[in-house]
Order: structure tokens, then sequence, then C-alpha cells
């Protein structure tokens, strides 16, 4: 059997091939292609509205972006080993941002107390925060062209946080317990989509009876959602909410024998006039959402469903006139408790 001739990986100086940080690699990052190596590698959905150098108080947030579920991420770069200087700059950010924030801290190495930092964030902060570690390296095999490489050194991780949750709820009652319920419903369907590689991704802990995922459109969502005790079912929707969800619900609903056609079942049309919101439904009732036995079937209808809600709306969202794009506002809690 011959011997095979491989390569040697190498490791490039990182101000080789970017002078400065601010000046040379936050540009770098922030462009599309560059953004998307970075979210891929954290399981992060593409993001939009990116900006960079954008001020907090007298501090200046390297880039932030906004997920497609409206949470924001706040990215700070740092070239050499992680300082305490940075670490007080991120805080200072997050006084500043509202809801939904990821906190993503990249730097060449990491001190180990700052990458317990991140640890201790992640397991002691909010579930509306989640903070990542990422060494980033240059690499190159031969004479190749300089390759980027991220390395995540810390994460946050949503069975820690679920237990969490837990125990902080531990004495609060009868809705402690439904909360309870859904958050471990949604952390073992976190693990059953990672476990079948699915494109979808779960990575908060989660006390609602739903949860959202990115289509591609702001606004509009496709959303998984569970009964325990009202209807027992399970379903998966399209959710739209903004100003104008009408004008996108009655262009989707003139495509219904088509749209219909592709999921390959009929679905429960609810423009839900009076409301900033429509839903687009397809349940499966008689399900009982709290009986763990059951989650593995559940779990495998429910992202087969996701799989072709996205597959059929996406393209449908995503082409239509700007005119129509909604305004990305949160949806009201109580228009989603009407379908609980």
């Amino acid at each position: 059997m011959p011997i095979l001739d491989l390569g040697r990986l190498t490791t490039v100086n990182i101000s080789d091939v970017w002078k400065n940080e601010p000046h040379d690699f936050t540009p770098w990052l922030a462009q599309p292609d560059n953004l998307k190596l970075l979210c891929d590698i954290l399981d992060i959905e593409e993001l939009i509205d990116v900006r960079q150098e954008d001020p907090v108080g007298r501090f200046r947030v390297d880039i932030v972006a906004r997920e497609q579920d409206g949470g924001t991420v706040v990215i700070e770069n740092q070239f050499g080993k992680t300082d305490h200087g940075h670490l007080g700059q991120i805080m200072t950010y997050l006084a500043g941002q509202q809801g939904a924030v990821t906190v993503v801290w990249i730097a060449e190495r990491f001190n180990e107390e700052h990458r317990a930092v991140i640890d201790w964030l992640n397991a002691n902060t909010d579930d509306d925060y989640a903070f990542f570690a990422v060494e980033v390296e240059v690499l190159r095999i031969g004479s190749s062209e300089p390759a980027p490489w991220f390395n995540v050194v810390a994460k946050p991780n949503i069975w820690s946080r679920t237990v969490r949750v837990r125990s902080a709820e531990g004495e609060a009652g009868e809705l402690a317990t439904r909360h309870q319920q859904r958050m471990a419903y949604w952390a073992a369907f976190s693990e059953y989509l990672q476990a079948n590689n699915s494109e979808f991704r779960i990575r908060r802990a989660c006390k609602d009876h739903w949860f959202e995922f990115p289509t591609g459109r702001s606004g509009s969502v496709i959303s998984a959602t569970i009964s325990v005790e009202r209807y027992k079912r399970i379903g998966v929707e399209l959710y739209s909410h903004g100003d104008v969800t009408k004008s996108i619900f009655d262009r989707l609903f003139a495509q219904r024998s088509e749209i219909e056609a592709e999921i390959g079942t009929p679905l429960d049309w609810q423009r839900l006039d009076g409301k900033k919101a429509t839903r687009i439904a397809l349940f499966k009732t008689g399900e009982d959402p709290a009986n763990p036995e059951e989650w593995p079937r559940q779990q495998a209808w429910m992202m087969a469903q996701m799989v072709r809600f996205k597959r059929t709306f996406a393209p449908r969202l995503v082409a239509m006139p700007a005119a129509d794009m909604s305004n990305g506002a949160k949806a009201d809690v109580s228009e989603h408790e009407d379908a609980s």
C-alpha cells in the first residue's frame, strides 16, 4: 500500500494577515461571507443589519448585528490574550442593549480566568443572554493561501440552563410545573435536532409553549408548539407578526392549493382579524407532550413538518415585495396563547 505524502499544517502570525484589529480584522469579519463562517461554527442563523463600531455611550462595539428572530448579537474582537479591559467593555455594551443578546468575544488566546467568566455568565444570567468565547487562528497547508480558523472554547449549555431555571422556580406552584414541562421538552428537542443534523437550532432554555425559528424574512417565523394541558397536541406553524401581516397572509392564501399540495396536507389558515398577527398551522392532536416516552416520535414529526414549512414558505416570503416587509415587532404573547 503506497504511503500518502500529506501536507503540513502551520500557523501563520495573525498580524501578518490583518495588520490592525479595528481597521483590518473587524471590517474583514463584517463581510457577509466571513460573518457566515463564524455563524456556522456558532450555530447562529444568518445575521442582518450588521453595523461596525456602533456607539454605546462613550464606547464602541466592534460589530453589532441582529438575528432574524430579533435578538441582538454583539461581537468584540481582540488581538493577543484576553484582558480585563475588553471584559469590562463587553459588560458595558450589555447595559446598552435591550431584549435577547448573544455576546461573541473573539481573541487569539483566552486566559483561564476569562474563560471561567464566560462559563459563569452562561450559567447565571437570564436565559435571554448567551455568551461565546472564540479563539481565532490563521492556518496554512504547505504554500496554500492562509485560512482563518475559529475555535469555540466556551459556549452556552441549554441543559444546564434548564436545570437552573427549574431549581429557581422550585416551589412556585402549578405554573412552574407547566414551565418545567415545556423547558424539558425544548431541551430534549434541542438534542434531537443536533443528533439528526438539522438546520434548526435551539440554543436557549424556553418556558413558553412555542419556540420560533427564522424563515429568512423578518417578522415571519416557523413556530413549533406544544400544548400540555389545554389541547393535548403538538404543532408547527408559520407565524407572522407586525403591521403588514395581513397582506403577507392574503398573498399566501391566494396560493393555498399549491402550498397545501407542497406540504402534503390541508392547513389551518388563521387570519386573526383584529390582531397584528396571522397563523398558518398544522396540528397533531391526541398527543401528550408531558410524556417523555412520546417525545422521540413527536419530535420526529415536528422536525419533518418544520422542514416542509421552511421549504414551502421561505422562498415565497423572500420573494414578496419589500413593501410587504414586516416591521419585525416582537410577537404579542396573548396572540400566541390563543393557540396554546
